[in-house]
């Protein structure tokens, strides 16, 4: 094995835009590639829109530069992770600049000394699980991790040494000396996005080898022990993936192709925006290629990502694929990641995009985050969730009734306990001696995005659907995208007048910093169809439209309605969104000269937490499931509130496990952008002003 001495470390990357599990609908019959095509070799392209048909986006650098917070054997809260995503710094977290570690792997890369492994696919500048590891080792004394290669598996292993009490040696009751069950979970960054009900300080767990994980901005890391059978969960899991990798042979590329065979891909493009399904299709014996989608993450033709994976098909006539570029988000979180926004021609739009999932197909459904309170409720159709009440995971399918439906008397519901058998097709072995159950309770890996989730050694099963969340966070009020016909949205390419480069204001997009109503249209051609009042419209009021007034002078220049008869006046294409624009075009890239569409308001509703809001926020929960009172207030408290059947005490009260749930109320002086899911600027209704003068063609 290879020895660190007393020093090594390991680091993180995570993924927001890109979850969901797989769809139960009956695939349609399976497609086979077209004749295969010659392919010309490159040079290692840039980024975004220019290189990649149907990659809309800028040219890309990415380097993590943000504080990378560490937690260690689940010392962590739920405070930590909310403070931590409100940039405040976290009690328990262990902060680690990445300057410091790049310059420490840099450092070790020269030395040789084999502290930091070398990655074959990342370029050196780039920051993974294994490095943040790798550094923990590196810089405390009272943790140390020693790592070798395991050729079977195709991935490291690793052995953590944890002196505990911090006396300086690691052989006490409780220490860790040569561990082999550590491994790592992580938290995405929601950054000021308070509606999230779904999510536990657990985060969300890996199968992925933690040296091909990329390190994402303000995500928490947390590394722990885990029992033995999920350790060797873990390395089945990625010994199939090995087998997989080493049976894929290039057959529509050429011999010399370093390929990926993925045995089944399911996609399923939406069929009717705002309405999740679709047709699903479903391809076999998917071949890929690298295709450079990230050169300024990985190094040329050395990694095969699910972004790649899309890319190979669209190659070989499978699919047409689009992918949209998102920067930093409005609420504060930095993606830097091409997104999929678009299959067969169907793009998505706001919350109803295009989510993800790849892995083993046995192991997909291990996790389940049983003890976020969400998950308790919306046991029937009444419900405002509309979820099941349980949800299975590893060795606990079975075990109690119906909690939701007294009629229902069978016990194919899980109860938190350890199934007496396993499920023998999903290779389960429930062994009391080895297994805790609890090391489940978390989310899958899912908030990974496509164009670094990496699949050099692939599971036997990836899926590209969609799904709808209107219905999980904003009001019906303030659903809106392109064609829901709740705005018009102008043909630019028939303008009656277009304006050209001579004109003075070519290129500035708010007319009425030159222009009024009554200034322009002196024959009287004004009406209350022409113009808008500009004054931000909650959605909760009047929804998407602004407030009618019968003088025209009280209205204002509403330059999208200009567009219909003077075009575009020199605006860019868009780039394949179709809703939601300033999901993107917030903090790094906002439009200059657009007036009002920059501003920002007083939240949603005054109070900030509405009775009336099905899903707003509460003050954060976190009940001990070992305390009985607690659990049973928090119960009553969610029953008079919306949810008609709730039992949190389904489950077995376990130690150092919590109840966890909901993200606590906005601050009072918390302002959100005019164009968002909450507020809407009548001058420029996001999206529809956007797309009217940036065509999506």
């Amino acid at each position: 094995m290879m020895k660190k001495n007393i020093i090594a470390a390991l680091t993180l990357s995570l993924l927001l835009g890109a979850c969901g599990d797989s769809d139960s609908s009956s695939p349609e019959e399976a497609v086979a590639p077209v004749a295969p095509a010659p392919t010309e070799p490159t040079e290692t392209p840039a980024t975004g829109t220019g290189v990649f048909e149907n990659v809309w986006g800028p040219d890309v650098k990415f380097e993590l530069d943000t504080t990378v917070y560490a937690y260690l054997d689940r010392n962590l809260e739920r405070s930590d992770m909310v403070d931590q995503f409100q940039r405040r710094v976290p009690a328990n977290g262990i902060a680690i600049d990445p300057v410091k570690l790049r310059a420490a792997k840099a450092a070790s890369y020269a030395a040789k000394d084999g502290r930091y492994i070398e990655s074959e696919m990342f370029n050196d500048n780039q920051i993974t699980f294994a490095d943040v590891f790798m550094y923990l080792s590196d810089t405390r004394d009272d943790f140390h991790v020693d790592y070798q290669w395991d050729d079977e598996l195709k991935a490291y292993r690793w052995e953590v040494s944890y002196d505990r009490n911090g006396d300086g040696d690691f052989d006490d009751e409780g220490d860790d000396n040569a561990n082999p069950d550590w491994y790592a979970t992580y938290m995405i960054d929601f950054g000021e996005f308070r509606r999230e009900l779904y999510y536990s300080v657990e985060g969300e767990a890996l199968y992925i080898r933690l040296e091909n994980m990329l390190v994402q901005p303000n995500s928490g890391l947390n590394f722990r022990k885990y029992s033995k059978m999920m350790t060797k969960r873990r390395l089945k899991v990625q010994q199939t993936q090995a087998e997989i990798k080493a049976a894929s042979a290039p057959s529509y590329y050429s011999d010399d192709t370093d390929v990926i065979v993925v045995p089944v891909v399911d996609i399923q493009p939406i069929a009717t925006l705002g309405v999740a399904g679709g047709p699903l299709s479903r391809f076999n014996n998917v071949e890929a290629r690298s295709h450079n989608l990230r050169p300024d993450i990985f190094k040329k033709d050395q990694a095969i990502t699910m972004a790649d994976v899309l890319l190979s098909m669209r190659e070989q006539g499978l699919i047409d694929v689009g992918f949209s570029y998102w920067g930093k988000l409005e609420a504060g979180v930095d993606v830097q990641h091409f997104l999929v926004n678009e299959i067969n021609g169907s793009r998505g739009s706001g919350v109803h995009g295009y989510v993800i999932s790849t892995g083993v197909s046995w192991s997909m459904h291990d996790f389940s985050s049983k003890f976020i309170v969400s998950q308790q409720l919306g046991s029937d159709e009444a419900s405002p969730l509309g979820t099941d009440i349980t949800k299975a995971s590893y060795c606990d399918h079975t075990g109690t009734s119906n909690p939701a439906d007294p009629n229902d008397t069978s016990t194919n519901y899980p109860d938190g306990k350890i199934d007496a058998v396993g499920n023998a097709a999903t290779f389960e072995e429930c062994d009391p001696e080895t297994t805790d159950i609890s090391d489940w309770y978390a989310d899958g890996e899912s908030h990974i995005f496509s164009d670094v989730w990496l699949m050099n050694y692939p599971g036997d099963y990836m899926w590209v659907g969609n799904f709808n969340m209107y219905d999980f966070y904003p009001t019906g009020e303030s659903q809106r995208w392109v064609g829901d016909e709740k705005w018009p949205i102008y043909d630019i390419n028939d303008a009656i007048e277009p304006l050209t480069e001579e004109h003075f204001g070519w290129g500035v997009a708010d007319c009425g910093n030159c222009h009024s109503l009554d200034g322009i249209h002196v024959d009287g051609d004004i009406s209350t169809a022409l113009g808008v009042n500009p004054t931000p419209v909650d959605v909760l009021d009047v929804g998407v439209q602004s407030y009618p007034v019968d003088d025209p002078t009280e209205l204002q220049v509403a330059p999208y309605q200009c567009a219909e008869c003077h075009g575009s006046n020199g605006a860019p294409k868009g780039h394949g969104e179709t809703g939601r624009c300033f999901w993107c075009h917030a903090e790094d890239y906002q439009p200059t000269g657009h007036g009002t569409i920059n501003d920002y308001v007083n939240r949603m509703v005054d109070g900030g937490n509405s009775s009336d809001l099905t899903f707003r926020t509460y003050e954060v929960v976190d009940v001990d499931s070992m305390d009985a009172d607690g659990i049973a207030d928090l119960e009553v408290q969610l029953e008079n509130d919306f949810a008609t059947d709730v039992n949190l005490g389904i489950y077995p009260p376990t130690e150092g496990i919590s109840w966890e749930g909901y993200w606590g109320t906005y601050p009072d002086d918390m302002k959100v952008r005019t164009n968002n899911d909450w507020t809407t600027d009548p001058v420029y209704p996001d999206p529809y002003a956007c797309v009217t003068c940036h065509v999506n063609d």
